[in-house]
């Protein structure tokens, strides 16, 4: 949790994984209070979930996209809201979903021009995180992906419906440039209930020491 505190406050990017209904928008909602409330804040979803505090209602741009109209017209899909949005001077953006290939890169885009940027997608670790950017249909290039600071994992037990953040890695780059790695940080024990500490989070300490 410090760790995460850490991340939002100095403005790293963040990717919440998981599967169906594994508490994905609702890790979201969390860490969203750890904005400070002068930062200008706009999210991009097609169904409204995100809840933001009320400190931060001010400077919060609520956008949503739009399905077409009988005759096919006036639609708003979340390629054309997410290059709106980089208009509009915001500090944070939060999207709801990558799901195509556009979307990622506008949103890789932001991060690289300064935005921290918090979205989510599915997938059951960070492991499949990484393969489910590179591989097509999305196809990221690696230095694209490396933006990526931290990949938070969230599961659900369907017998006993309880959900878990099951695991907090970073992405980090190989000898190669185009090679990328998965440095889990934490991860969730389910025989004990509890979280291991499995490596230290060298690319956040790096980040730190450079900026802070």
């Amino acid at each position: 949790a410090a760790i995460l505190w850490l991340a939002i406050q100095f403005e790293l990017n963040v990717v919440i994984a998981g599967g169906t209904a594994s508490g994905k928008t609702s890790a979201l909602n969390v860490l969203s209070a750890f904005i400070p409330g002068y930062h200008r804040l706009i999210s991009i979803e097609d169904v409204r979930e995100i809840m933001l505090p009320a400190y931060l209602q001010d400077n919060w741009i609520a956008m949503t996209t739009k399905n077409p109209n009988p005759e096919g017209q006036g639609e708003v899909t979340m390629l054309q809201l997410m290059q709106s949005s980089l208009r509009m001077r915001p500090d944070r953006i939060i999207v709801g979903e990558i799901r195509r290939r556009n979307e990622a890169e506008v949103l890789f885009e932001a991060m690289h021009t300064g935005h921290s940027v918090y979205s989510t997608i599915h997938a059951n670790s960070a492991q499949q995180v990484l393969r489910r950017l590179i591989e097509p249909p999305l196809s990221i290039p690696p230095l694209e992906i490396e933006a990526i600071d931290f990949i938070l994992v969230q599961y659900r037990d369907r017998r006993s419906n309880t959900r878990r953040t099951f695991e907090l890695s970073e992405i980090e780059s190989g000898i190669e440039e185009t090679q990328l790695s998965v440095n889990t940080v934490f991860k969730w024990n389910a025989r004990e209930n509890d979280w291991v500490s499995i490596n230290p989070a060298s690319k956040f300490i790096r980040n730190l020491n450079l900026y802070t």
